[in-house]
């Protein structure tokens, strides 16, 4: 029993309805690489790990950090530059334990993000490359090929 309570207490969030992402539930893309070394070093060798610098000026606008950081924004707090891991598949503090990652269904009920289905990729994709902010059209799956990580399952510890 004592090795289960990570999954007791995660399962005890969900039913109460307590697992919704406020500030304490992004952990950062350093507390991913402690599981997931290799794709924590090619994501850093990506394009989005850039992407606050990239506003130049403008990174200041809360409405551009909801696309270019990992946090609250636009609603809340930008709480790390660039689009870190949790952008994409979900604030990480209530699935990042590893018993927890361990297991799929619980950690995707309690927020972990599965990439591996191309209407997943669309639509995490998409709600920052919408197509009327760019100059020429965007294919989620040439993208996703071109991303360091991105033919890889990265769900579950690794």
């Amino acid at each position: 029993m004592r090795g289960q309570w990570p999954k007791l207490v995660a399962l005890a969030a969900v039913l109460a309805g307590s697992a919704h992402a406020a500030p304490a539930d992004w952990v950062g893309s350093d507390k991913c690489r402690d599981c997931h070394p290799e794709q924590a070093s090619s994501w850093a060798a990506g394009p989005h790990i850039g992407s606050t610098a990239a506003l130049g000026s403008d990174k200041r606008r809360q409405q551009c950090l909801g696309c270019h950081a990992t946090g609250e924004a636009p609603a809340g707090k930008a709480l790390f530059d660039g689009v870190g891991c949790e952008s994409c598949h979900g604030a990480g503090a209530a699935y990042a334990i590893d018993d927890i990652m361990r297991d799929p269904p619980l950690s995707a009920a309690l927020g972990l993000v599965d990439l591996g289905s191309r209407p997943a990729k669309e639509r995490v994709c998409r709600r920052c490359h919408q197509q009327e902010l760019r100059p020429k059209p965007f294919d989620v799956e040439a993208a996703w090929a071109r991303l360091p990580h991105g033919g890889k399952k990265v769900t579950g510890a690794q």
